[in-house]
């Protein structure tokens, strides 16, 4: 079973992000500036089953968390969205009660390595560039469909929304004044609803790389030493009341962020 040294996370500096954008739009010949991107969200219920296994994935030896820096080199222009996360939220026996599921921890590619057998369990994140050098400051938000599934009778997961807990916010720059703001702790993504802000950088703060972080490194290597089959990120939750029919299908939702400009004082 696979270990991630601590070691690695405590030397994690403010300019050490990962994660991966999965879809990309306003893109250029030139550049990729990202203002608006999508991710997916899904969750796949099956009957109740007790002999049910779940597939921990390939064994390894120890790794250290991987520092993975700028995760896609092709996101550029003076403001864009360089990382989404994408929120699978695994294989769950269908349930009658209310439940409230964790997110699958996302993988991510050991440095200097290639193949899915070298990627480990890590924190999600969304990150936003600014090299404008404007300072006019900028939002990031994110919207959320139904989870739905097609050729299905019940193919709305009715009531179901995800909840962001413990962000961490991680800047580029050193004078910690100019950082962005994170969301408050157990934001909801409600389906069909406004678009919610996780990340906000007033006027005259947010220049450079900013980085909300949602999931804990500890938490993550001591699932996988403790020989957890689904290492799960904690942070990340979808609720699901009991009172809605679930069909044994896979669900999916979209998951649109946006970067707008942070309004300026004297605007009324």
């Amino acid at each position: 079973m696979k270990f991630i040294r601590l070691a690695t996370v405590a030397a994690l500096s403010t300019t050490i992000f990962a994660g991966g954008v999965h879809a990309f739009a306003e893109e250029t010949e030139e550049s990729k500036e990202v203002r608006n991107t999508t991710t997916e969200g899904k969750i796949t219920f099956t009957p109740g089953n007790d002999d049910a296994i779940v597939d921990p994935g390939p064994d390894g030896p120890d790794v250290e968390i991987p520092v993975i820096t700028d995760p896609d080199g092709n996101n550029k222009g003076p403001l864009t969205i360089t990382t989404v996360p994408t929120m699978n939220f695994g294989s769950q026996i269908i349930s009658t009660t209310d439940e409230t599921y964790n997110m699958v921890a996302e993988r991510q590619q050991l440095t200097g390595t290639t193949g899915d057998e070298n990627k480990v369990p890590y924190v999600s994140m969304a990150q936003v560039d600014d090299t404008r050098g404007t300072n006019e400051g900028w939002i990031l938000n994110v919207s959320l469909t139904e989870f739905e599934a097609l050729n299905t009778n019940n193919n709305i997961l009715k009531g179901a929304h995800i909840s962001l807990h413990d962000p961490l916010i991680r800047y580029s720059i050193e004078d910690s004044a100019l950082s962005p703001d994170a969301h408050a702790n157990g934001l909801k993504l409600m389906p069909n609803e406004s678009s919610v802000a996780v990340m906000t950088a007033a006027p005259e703060k947010g220049a450079g790389k900013s980085t909300v972080e949602w999931g804990d490194h500890a938490d993550l290597a001591k699932q996988i030493e403790d020989g957890a089959e689904v290492v799960e990120n904690t942070s990340i939750k979808l609720f699901v009341p009991g009172t809605t029919a679930k069909d044994a299908v896979t669900y999916t939702s979209t998951l649109t962020w946006e970067l707008e400009l942070t309004p300026s004082n004297d605007e009324g």
